[in-house]
């Protein structure tokens, strides 16, 4: 990904604007924290980001591709080809192993998981400190899962890493410790990476910063 561009974007639920983008510009590679106020539209914007909600007017580009007017199977590929989501909640699967979970997206694209997706899924849990890939998730702790979630968002080396929250459910140790491991990981496959978050030591690590207000206007402009 070398660049995602918004024009004039607005965000309306309700009649109440949610986000108002007249300009935003965002290079590949790019480490931004997301921060703001509860209810400035830090999870909105991350969610029209990367496809998961829709916009109410204006345009999303990435690399040039206007992306916003995809159908729901060019958005669901996209997301797949391109982006790797960390959710504050994990969204993990219960009953199931650490490496089955990790292996979810490849899973509901191939009929029988390719040598080389298997490869990377250990190679994450390991590199994440995973060491009992096939214990049942119900077993682990929440830093634990947090890990898998990061390793499963990791999985097909997303060109854009978006995170929300990816430390607000975790103790002061394990909030550092995965801070550190998406940074480096994002390093790794140089990916992206955007997060929301009120972690001020996430934030520290992070190049660029763009605050949101409620109601106020997103120009901004990251090389």
């Amino acid at each position: 990904m070398k660049k995602i561009i918004f024009k004039d974007v607005t965000v309306r639920f309700h009649g109440y604007t949610a986000l108002d983008i007249p300009n935003l510009e965002l290079n590949g590679g790019i480490k931004l924290a997301v921060t703001g106020e509860s209810g400035s539209g830090k999870s909105t914007l991350l969610n029209i980001l990367s496809l998961l909600e829709g916009i109410s007017g204006g345009r999303i580009f990435w690399d040039g591709k206007r992306v916003d007017s995809f159908s729901q199977m060019e958005k669901d590929r996209f997301r797949y080809e391109n982006i790797g989501f960390v959710m504050q909640d994990f969204y993990l699967y219960s009953g199931l192993s650490a490496l089955q979970n990790v292996l979810l997206p490849i899973r509901f694209r191939y009929f029988k998981i390719p040598k080389h997706f298997l490869k990377r899924a250990f190679y994450l849990l390991e590199s994440l400190n995973i060491a009992e890939c096939s214990k049942n998730i119900d077993l682990l702790s929440r830093g634990e899962k947090q890990r898998i979630a990061i390793a499963r968002a990791l999985i097909n080396s997303p060109k854009v890493i978006i995170a929300d929250e990816p430390t607000a459910s975790l103790d002061a140790q394990n909030g550092v410790h995965a801070a550190k491991l998406l940074l480096s990981l994002a390093d790794e496959t140089k990916s992206a990476l955007i997060c929301a978050t009120h972690d001020k030591s996430l934030i520290e690590k992070l190049a660029y910063r763009l605050e949101l207000k409620k109601g106020g206007k997103i120009e901004a402009f990251f090389a």
